[in-house]
């Protein structure tokens, strides 16, 4: 493998790492929150201010942001791989194209392969219906809607109620998703580990 390869490889790794950890500690505040949004039960004065900080440390302000750390992760820890494998990377956020090429590289059978097709092929509910609200079929569209608040060709306003407000649903989606993100992270240590 060529030098420059191996070292754009782990710069990949590295800082699709650190996306990876930011979705960690996040998916984290939201399940030991318990993800609520309201004050039920307390003072109205108490109550404003207890909902103001669960706000804040629920689905209703993280989530998004989360949800795009994850796959933002994921895609470098892909391109990561394929440098790893002397293959150039194309600029896209198409990962189903990506994906293929993993496949390809370490067949339907590997690891590597079978948690980076769960993770996009076996999406959460919320995630399922966020898609479907908003008209969503593939990955790039999917990423650009978790970055701006509105198609960039049509200028079509994306909807996010399906991403908020999730309650004990949203706690069960987050623990679904980071065992997902930690398995794709336990597979690309070990793939990593072999070629060095």
């Amino acid at each position: 493998m060529n030098i420059d390869m191996k070292s754009r490889a782990k710069s990949y790794f590295v800082l699709a790492d650190q996306y990876l950890e930011t979705a960690s500690l996040l998916l984290n505040v939201l399940i030991n929150n318990g993800n609520s949004n309201c004050g039920i039960g307390l003072s109205e004065i108490e109550a404003e201010e207890n909902m103001k900080n669960n706000a804040l440390n629920s689905d209703l302000t993280l989530f998004i942001p989360t949800i795009f750390n994850c796959y933002q992760s994921t895609e470098l820890f892909i391109k990561g791989l394929l440098l790893l494998n002397s293959i150039e990377i194309k600029e896209t956020h198409e990962v189903s194209d990506l994906i293929i090429q993993i496949k390809q590289l370490y067949g339907d059978k590997s690891l590597i392969y079978k948690e980076i097709n769960k993770f996009y092929k076996f999406q959460v509910e919320i995630i399922k219906k966020f898609k479907k609200t908003n008209s969503i079929t593939t990955t790039q569209e999917l990423y650009e809607a978790l970055r701006y608040p509105e198609n960039n060709k049509n200028h079509k306003k994306y909807q996010y109620l399906d991403l908020m407000y999730n309650g004990n649903l949203g706690i069960e989606s987050f623990k679904t998703i980071l065992k997902k993100i930690d398995a794709i992270k336990a597979a690309i240590l070990e793939e990593y580990n072999k070629k060095y």
